[in-house]
């Protein structure tokens, strides 16, 4: 592709159904080099609700493999982010309600942020599905000069359910822009 966002020759799918997996990160590459998308974490193994969840120590041998750099969240703090930073991780919080979608202020930070981060970003809300489909799709229609349904269609592709509810209109709202 164009864009470099797929490539058959070294795709390997295996590792996307491996990390795709809830318990083996619940993540999926959106962008290689660029963009992962993943559910949030949480400081404990098992969440508030008695589910089991996997705390930030788990991904550092990930984000390594990946070369993450920088993490940015975009739900209710559920862990330490100092977990990360001590590790040399850039982190950032741009919190907005669940089901919503982001103010024109959390897009441009999200935006700066992403264009002077160094490495893979690897962005997440609770899910990963929604909030962070939705910007993931903004920076994508702005620098690769996507249109909304491409976008939409493309991280649907990447991470299933993504960019769901009154969120699926939000691309084409920036779109017009």
């Amino acid at each position: 592709m164009r864009h470099k966002c797929l490539n058959f020759d070294t795709f390997n799918v295996d590792e996307y159904e491996y990390y795709e997996r809830v318990e083996y990160g619940d993540l999926n590459v959106i962008i290689p080099g660029q963009f992962i998308a993943f559910a949030g974490p949480h400081y404990r193994e098992i969440d508030d609700e008695g589910y089991p969840a996997l705390t930030p120590d788990f991904y550092v041998p990930i984000w390594r493999k990946f070369n993450v750099g920088t993490i940015i969240r975009l739900n209710k703090k559920c862990y330490d982010k100092r977990v990360w930073t001590k590790l040399g991780f850039e982190h950032h919080d741009l919190y907005f309600i669940d089901g919503t979608t982001p103010s024109e202020e959390i897009v441009e930070k999200f935006l700066q942020i992403c264009e002077s981060a160094e490495g893979t970003i690897a962005v997440h809300c609770k899910a990963g599905l929604g909030r962070t489909g939705s910007l993931i799709g903004c920076f994508i229609m702005k620098h690769y000069c996507w249109t909304a349904a491409e976008v939409i269609a493309w991280l649907r592709i990447c991470r299933p359910g993504s960019v769901i509810g009154p969120q699926q209109f939000f691309p084409g709202r920036v779109e017009l822009l």
